[in-house]
């Protein structure tokens, strides 16, 4: 089991990489074209959570794609909108202290992200993709009949 988790990190960390790349390209590629910052992430977070809720379902929570598609998403959605605003609290406020030029921008995305990559993990293994962890149990011994 510890095996399996210590994989699921590996993966997520990978997805999460990716998801951080799509992110963060397309926040600096809309700040350096005028874009709002505060408006650019509103736009650039759905795109990220889109490819990496794909990337996780196929590849580091696979055992559960049996589930529905939609449901699936709706649950992932809503675990990457609580990491998310853990995320955004910590971006809006670095910027607000310390600006809105590109690097800076960049800087409170970054650190907004480490800590929001916690808990999207915590999230995605326990809710969004918890029927890839039923081969994780061991199964219970059935009682013999006395008849």
């Amino acid at each position: 089991m510890a095996d399996r988790l210590f994989q699921q990190i590996a993966k997520f960390g990978v997805v999460g990489a990716l998801g951080f790349c799509v992110d963060g390209g397309l926040l600096w590629l809309f700040v350096e074209n005028g874009i709002d910052p505060y408006l650019a992430r509103a736009i650039s977070f759905p795109c990220a959570v889109l490819v990496t809720w794909y990337c996780n379902r196929v590849w580091t929570f696979s055992a559960s794609r049996a589930d529905s598609h939609l449901r699936q998403l709706g649950s992932y959605f809503g675990v990457q909108v609580v990491g998310g605003l853990t995320n955004y609290v910590v971006y809006a406020f670095w910027i607000a202290v310390f600006g809105t030029d590109p690097a800076n921008v960049m800087v409170g995305f970054a650190l907004g992200s480490a800590l929001g990559a916690i808990v999207n993990f915590v999230g995605a293994r326990q809710f969004a993709f918890r029927a890839s962890q039923q081969d994780d149990k061991l199964p219970t011994p059935k009682a013999k009949s006395p008849h």
